[in-house]
């Protein structure tokens, strides 16, 4: 019976196909488990497993609050209109956050976020806008030069009627002195009043950078710390793009919905903000370098001490080696997203019938699946590998409403 098996395996088509020097073999590339489930851990005590997704949404809560902390005394100076409380959780201006991705180990727990800095972004482009072209004006010079010519001679001439009068009246010194500081702060209102507001803004850029800081993270990590009674590190990435992540993407629509429910407007604006090249998925071509015949680039199982020489010894090597690695990491392109919104987001205030509304650009499917024929692993068995999705509920004044998310990568 062995011997009859080992006839059909010797001319069946897969042996003669596979011992062929045109066929290249593909190995299977399997996803982390972080990536799979958003929460790595084995426990001996399997009741424990049941805790750890309230855990982390708890936890999600106390960073999603952290990163949206303000400071109202700053800020309410800035602003012209009144900042309500409602209008500044409804605001687009803030530090959009990622679910996390939790690696635990025995001691400690590793938190992965993806931030996307709107408030950073929009209070460069406030500056760049008012102030900078401001402060490069020759007119802003010539006052300033005003100010120290002509200011300060008023201040000294003041000084001096000042002590004639104290010499004249000395019982009456203190409230000659608390006239000229209310004056001098007149003075310093009026001639400096934009200079202040610049100084605001580089205020609240000071506090938007520090809540990344590790200093300013302890207070943050002690409160996760009661909840997991672990160590927890934080792996925090900041994304140049609102669209790189499924998550992020889909929040501002929750948020500008809960203000106007004006969907389609919203889902076009969104989708079109997605800039997707066009990508031949039909190449298969790669780097192929020769570097004085140090390093081959078809063999790219060399080590990293060969990678650190080559890239400390020149510079165009370098270059060269950044092109072969980003080269060979999947899903580095955006290569389609897809919005979905449906509930009661009609512009009645009655009660009124659910909307549902699409809108994607670009293409879901995977290209090393379905193209180019590579092996790949499903996500929980359902979900591709070149898909992060997102769902979120919500609600507004009329009812509640429900957005889904697609972002797609080759």
């Amino acid at each position: 019976m062995l011997n009859i098996i080992k006839l059909k395996l010797k001319k069946t088509y897969k042996k003669n196909s596979l011992n062929s020097a045109n066929v290249t073999i593909h190995n299977k590339d399997f996803v982390p488990a972080v990536r799979d489930w958003k929460n790595s851990i084995y426990v001996y005590n399997k009741n424990a497993l049941s805790l750890i997704p309230v855990a982390s949404r708890f936890v999600m809560i106390l960073i999603r609050n952290y990163f949206n902390s303000y400071n109202l005394q700053i800020e309410s100076k800035v602003r012209k209109d009144r900042l309500r409380r409602r209008l500044r959780k409804l605001s687009t201006n803030k530090i959009f956050v990622s679910d996390g991705e939790f690696k635990h180990t025995n001691d400690k727990v590793n938190i992965t976020l993806y931030v996307y800095n709107r408030q950073k972004l929009n209070y460069l482009l406030k500056l760049k806008k008012r102030y900078i072209r401001l402060l490069s004006k020759a007119k802003f010079v010539r006052k300033l030069h005003l100010i120290k010519n002509i200011g300060l001679n008023i201040f000294k001439l003041q000084q001096e009627k000042g002590r004639v009068l104290t010499n004249v009246l000395p019982n009456y010194s203190s409230k000659l002195y608390s006239i000229q500081n209310l004056y001098y702060r007149n003075f310093i209102k009026k001639s400096l009043k934009r200079l202040k507001y610049y100084m605001y803004y580089k205020q609240l850029l000071y506090i938007n950078k520090a809540k990344f800081e590790n200093s300013y993270l302890q207070g943050l990590i002690s409160l996760i710390k009661k909840i997991y009674k672990k160590n927890v590190e934080f792996n925090i990435i900041n994304l140049k793009y609102f669209y790189f992540n499924s998550d992020i993407f889909t929040q501002p629509l929750a948020l500008k919905l809960k203000k106007k429910r004006i969907l389609l407007k919203y889902l076009k604006a969104l989708v079109r903000k997605a800039k997707i090249k066009n990508i031949k998925l039909d190449e298969r071509s790669r780097y192929l370098l020769d570097l004085n015949n140090l390093f081959i680039v078809s063999n790219l199982d060399t080590t990293n001490n060969l990678l650190n020489n080559l890239m400390q010894q020149n510079k165009i090597t370098s270059e060269y080696l950044k092109k072969v690695v980003l080269n060979d990491i999947k899903y580095k392109r955006v290569s389609g997203v897809r919005l979905e919104g449906a509930g009661r987001l009609t512009k009645r205030f009655t009660a009124s019938r659910s909307l549902h509304k699409v809108r994607y650009n670009g293409n879901l499917e995977n290209a090393y699946s379905s193209i180019k024929g590579y092996p790949s692993v499903m996500l929980r068995g359902n979900f591709k590998p070149n898909l992060q999705y997102t769902k979120l509920n919500s609600k507004s004044r009329i009812g509640s409403f429900g957005i889904k998310g697609w972002v797609s990568g080759t």
